[in-house]
């Protein structure tokens, strides 16, 4: 039964460095998501990690995308969240924020599996500028990557 291990990194670095461990230990780079509130972000860590290349949500290029950027600093649409690997499709353009409605990150997480007050906690977290590790592994990997994760400062979920 494949579940999912989430690690919260306040620091790119620390994701990285984790990621790498990730693979260094056997696991596939396709089985890794990354999420957070900068582009460059996850395009530094699809870089260095070999994740897969950083997703938007839909009107996030081109003209379209300088405008939506604008309109996100200027508070006029809800910011929202680029995404890596195989939760990429639910995650990606997934919006912050108290009414977020259907393209909200909450559900989005919440359909990648992870319950609800959790999805809501980890929205913080992004939201915050923190880094999202999402690993789908086999149950009795999940121990071991769990103190992976703990080793390179993952930051506890509450």
């Amino acid at each position: 039964m494949t579940i999912l291990v989430v690690g919260i990194f306040g620091h790119k670095t620390d994701a990285s460095l984790a990621i790498q461990d990730l693979r260094d230990s056997g696991i596939k780079t396709k089985k890794i998501s990354v999420v957070a509130k900068e582009k460059s972000v996850v395009s530094e860590l699809s870089r260095n990690t070999g994740v897969a290349k950083p997703q938007e949500g839909l009107g996030s290029i081109g003209l379209f995308g300088t405008a939506k950027g604008i309109a996100i600093g200027l508070n006029m649409l809800p910011d929202t969240a680029v995404a890596a690997g195989p939760a990429a499709r639910r995650l990606a353009g997934a919006e912050f924020g108290d009414d977020p409605g259907e393209d909200g990150i909450v559900v989005g997480l919440i359909g990648i599996g992870i319950p609800k007050e959790d999805a809501e906690a980890y929205e913080k977290h992004v939201d915050l500028g923190h880094v999202i590790v999402i690993a789908a592994l086999e149950q009795a990997e999940s121990g071991r990557v769990s103190k992976l994760f703990e080793s390179h400062q993952a930051i506890p979920l509450n």
